[in-house]
Order: C-alpha cells, then structure tokens, then sequence
C-alpha cells in the first residue's frame, strides 16, 4: 500500500462535544491522501464510545486506546508510529478545519531551499508582526511552534525522532521538539490561520485539568526542558529522541511500558537534570516564563 500523504493524529482525553467537532471538520476538508489516527488517553465521557463506531466506520484508520492517561507527546508518537507518511500533522481535539485546502497551505512550506523543520497554524493571536508575508498568509518564524496544529516531514522526523516522553501529561513537548528543530539548523514557522482553523475554548475542562498545570508543574516540566535543551544544544544528548513509553496491547486496550533502553539514558540525564536544574532556575526562556506569571 503506497503510504498517505500526511498522517493526521488526534490526541483526545474527553471533550466528547469538541472531538465531534475537530474530527467531522477534518473528513469534511481533507481532500489530500491522508490517514486518521485517533489516540484516546483515558476518556471517560462516552468520547470511545464515539470513537469505536468511527473506526468501525472505517473513518478513522489508526484507534488506540489507552487504559490511562499517558500524556500528550506518548499518545501522538503513538499515532504517528501507526502510520508511515511523508508528512506527519499533530491536531489537538479543541481545534476545527474550516477551508479544504488547509493541509495543502502546510505542505508547501517544506519545499526544498526553505529549510523549514516545522510549521503550525496560529490558533491564538497576539500583538507579534510577521515575519514575511506569502500572498495573502502572515507567516511568523519563532523559535518553537505551538502543538495544536502542528506539521512536520517524514525527513525531519528521520532525524528528531519523536516529541520528548519527559514532561509528562502536559508538559514544554512541543518547545523541545521545536529547539531540536533550531539546533538541527531548520526554522519553526507560524502560519496565521484565520479562515483555515478556529480554536474551540471549553472553560469547563481547563478548570479540570488545572491541577496538571500548577505553577509547581510547570516550574518542574520548565527545569527539564531547560536541562534537555542545554544537552541537546552541547551533543550530551542526541537530536533524535526516543520513545520512553512503549504501547502494548492488552485485549482492546493498550497499557504501556517503560522502554529499557531508554531507562538506561535517563539513569545518566537524571542526574545531569539536577545540576542544570539548579543553573538554569531564574534563566528561563522568556516564552516559558510567562507560564509562570
């Protein structure tokens, strides 16, 4: 079977009504060959149930389902192992396409001679200027791209590898995998995505998930980025990361393991991590700062 065009993975933890929403805009907008691989992290608010009748559908290539919450970078690595592509998408559940050509407006910015390793819509505006303007599209290049709707290619991940396993359930995966792009010499660009994608707010469950983004949380996941960084940045640490979690089929379910040989890397970085931890504390990139004000 010739592989699709861009693999697009949806990581989904509830927002049963928001899913609805991101999965039935990207069938009714996607024109382009792709494969639809959906990984549930634990939902409990009949978002499965909505999710087996799909795949049963065949509308969804790729379900996974685990039997806890393993975190946002674990689940879409999951999601991009099931299926090779030439280009490799990460889409939140809270974010809806609205134009067909919104896939196509991604890929052309990986175009020989551009040197770009990944690009996302701005879901989220701010008083930032572009960069550059291509037509009509504000382009923004900065140093990491945000994960809600996030493309990268199948070259770039022969080289990164995957999101970064260490930040838990919600943690700076998408800052890492965007320093690795800086440091590998590729640029991370924002496209303005107004007429392409909306982002769908629910107050409801950020309250939720507010223990998971505590300042302290935070502050931990800020300090491991920064350790992570400053390894990849002086060679300590390969570019091409890992996976720290392997998924293993458990009747319909899948729980996960700890991958061995990376438990053996992390005896080295854990101890590396309180150093830098301790330089770094008060240094931290002006971006990630602000998660804590």
């Amino acid at each position: 079977m010739q592989r699709p065009l861009v693999n697009i993975t949806i990581v989904t933890h509830n927002r049963l009504a928001l899913t609805r929403r991101t999965i039935e805009s990207v069938l009714r907008h996607t024109r382009e060959p792709h494969a639809l691989c959906v990984v549930d992290n634990a939902s409990t608010d009949g978002t499965r149930a909505y999710l087996r009748d799909l795949h049963a559908q065949g509308q969804i290539r790729h379900l996974t389902l685990f039997e806890k919450n393993m975190g946002v970078a674990c689940a879409c690595n999951t999601g991009w192992a099931a299926a090779d592509a030439d280009y490799f998408l990460k889409l939140d559940n809270d974010i809806e396409i609205l134009h067909q050509g919104w896939l196509t407006n991604l890929t052309q910015f990986f175009k020989p001679g551009l040197g770009v390793g990944a690009v996302a819509y701005k879901v989220i505006p701010d008083a930032s200027l572009p960069t550059m303007w291509i037509g009509p599209t504000a382009v923004f290049e900065v140093e990491f791209c945000g994960g809600a709707c996030l493309m990268t290619s199948r070259a770039v991940r022969a080289e990164l590898g995957n999101f970064c396993e260490d930040y838990g359930v919600y943690g700076e995966e998408d800052a890492d995998f965007g320093a690795r792009v800086g440091i590998s010499g590729r640029r991370n660009i924002f496209v303005d995505g107004s007429g392409h994608v909306l982002h769908n707010a629910d107050p409801c469950y950020d309250q939720a998930m507010q223990p998971i983004k505590s300042r302290q949380a935070r502050r931990r996941n800020i300090e491991q980025f920064q350790a992570n960084v400053h390894a990849y940045d002086t060679g300590l640490r390969p570019l091409c990361v890992g996976r720290r979690f392997l998924p293993v089929p458990s009747g319909e379910l899948f729980s996960c393991e700890l991958n061995c040989g990376y438990k053996q890397e992390a005896l080295v970085w854990n101890r590396f991590r309180k150093v830098v931890s301790f330089a770094t504390r008060e240094i931290v990139s002006g971006h990630l700062a602000q998660a804590l004000q």
